[in-house]
């Protein structure tokens, strides 16, 4: 049975839409999905250990009357009575109404006729749509979001619309707008609804003086793992969200999501969690990013992250970053100088390096048991650390953000290191003149180690996106206080 779903309810019951085109119906259906066997649209497969314990989502589970195999619970929480979905009463203790916005509320906010809104209210309808991504070892919940804002700065929020009351319920209205955001062969079930005070609309003439209210309408789509990541563009603006970005950070890369998404995932955490068939809760990711050439990039979305080279701070592993610290090796060579392809071709601008087509992967990484790396902490005597430490004043410096052995694994999945900077010596060559000559010995400029999540199962990341950086304009030379990259 599907997770969270009764199957005696007698609201869930099985809706195929035609996709409407030009008033006329299509002959290929999208299908609202209801089946008592619902075995496909659940996780049908054993995970490997992860930190000495099994997680359990097999089919045998699945099938049992074990009320643990609610994969996704809060789904079971949301209301499923559409009938009264416009009765949205006045709730004072919600805390986006509160102290004179209370007071100037209606009392009268209960809807005479239940497929009517009133005309003194304004319900937005939004159209919570999810996934459950099985795409690596442990389940992961994605979120569709839609930017409504022009290029080059978006703000990703739910799709939605007002409600017009109609001959047309609240659902139908829902599902013509669902149909228009995906194509027409995905299976999508509603799961029920989510409902938010009213209080005074003020951000428009038209509904000025209007009570406004939000209704979320969850929709689970059947998850499909695609062939290869897709590459989204500035251009696009409907995406898959995972909380990590939410919740965290607030963002998608470097763009905004609205504050009401997350006000609702704070108020209602059980959003964000996943369980496993024996109700224990199933780790949420954390969003990551690894950047480089975007030929590179594009090779790695299809194939799959490279191990880092065996000097590498953390050993030959897995790697991924921040997004400002991805921008770094997404937007410039390591060393900062030019590159030159054996075709003779230059895939470099200018004399530090910079990228003319920068690239970066948009990941999830299952961090598991963590062991964090302090520039306080007790420095590493690996002999790859200690030959390098002879020529980089920076590796010399920063010695406790290393263990080229990789002697955390036997212990941890991850390792992380953040963010540091440490004063170096300018090398011979990079000041130039008289008064560069003689200033040399006293020259100083600033190294940066970036964030670093060093991860040695490849299968607790999946990379979920991949992106062309514009590099036309950006600083010639690597600059870490420059934050102002975007997507092409």
């Amino acid at each position: 049975m599907l997770t969270g779903n009764s199957s005696k309810t007698k609201n869930d019951i099985t809706r195929t839409f035609g996709m409407m085109t030009g008033g006329k119906k299509n002959k290929q259906k999208k299908h609202f999905y209801d089946h008592n066997n619902m075995n496909e649209i659940l996780l049908q497969y054993n995970l490997e250990k992860m930190n000495e314990d099994e997680y359990e989502f097999d089919r045998s589970s699945v099938n049992s009357n074990s009320v643990n195999c609610d994969v996704y619970p809060f789904a079971s929480t949301l209301s499923k009575d559409y009938e009264s979905l416009l009765d949205v009463d006045v709730d004072v203790t919600d805390v986006s109404v509160t102290g004179a916005d209370a007071d100037t509320i209606s009392s009268d906010s209960d809807s005479e006729d239940n497929h009517e809104a009133n005309n003194d209210e304004q319900v937005t309808i939004n159209l919570c749509i999810y996934q459950i991504n099985t795409s690596c070892e442990l389940p992961f919940i994605e979120f569709l979001m839609v930017s409504k804002n022009k290029q080059p700065k978006k703000v990703f929020e739910f799709p939605n619309f007002d409600y017009v009351s109609s001959k047309r319920t609240v659902l139908q209205q829902a599902e013509d707008h669902v149909m228009q955001i995906l194509s027409a062969d995905e299976v999508i079930k509603c799961r029920g609804y989510l409902k938010h005070a009213y209080k005074p609309h003020i951000s428009s003439k038209k509904n000025e003086g209007k009570n406004t209210a939000s209704v979320y309408l969850f929709y689970q789509k059947f998850f499909k793992k695609l062939k290869h990541p897709p590459q989204l563009s500035i251009r696009d603006d409907v995406w898959w969200i995972v909380t990590s970005e939410i919740v965290n950070y607030k963002k998608v890369m470097y763009m905004d999501i609205d504050t009401s998404i997350y006000d609702l995932f704070i108020r209602n955490p059980e959003i964000m969690h996943l369980y496993d068939c024996k109700g224990r809760l199933v780790e949420t990711p954390t969003v990551c990013y690894f950047g480089d050439q975007f030929q590179k990039i594009k090779y790695l979305a299809f194939f799959g992250l490279l191990k880092a080279p065996i000097k590498s701070s953390f050993g030959p592993f897995y790697v991924a970053t921040n997004f400002l610290s991805s921008m770094k090796y997404a937007c410039y060579t390591h060393d900062q100088k030019p590159f030159e392809l054996y075709s003779e071709e230059m895939i470099t601008t200018g004399k530090y390096g910079k990228y003319k087509e920068g690239g970066v992967l948009r990941m999830v990484l299952f961090i598991g048991k963590m062991k964090v790396f302090l520039k306080n902490g007790p420095p590493d005597d690996s002999q790859i650390s200690e030959e390098l430490a002879k020529t980089d004043e920076s590796i010399q410096k920063l010695l406790a953000l290393r263990d080229s052995n990789g002697n955390w694994t036997e212990d941890y999945d991850t390792a992380y290191s953040g963010l540091y900077f440490v004063s170096v010596s300018v090398q011979q060559g990079e000041r130039g003149g008289a008064e560069g000559d003689q200033q040399h010995a006293n020259a100083k400029s600033i190294a940066v180690n970036t964030v670093e999540w060093f991860f040695k199962n490849y299968n607790n990341s999946a990379v979920i996106s991949y992106h062309n950086i514009d590099t036309s304009n950006i600083p010639d030379k690597f600059d870490v206080d420059f934050t102002n990259y975007m997507l092409k």
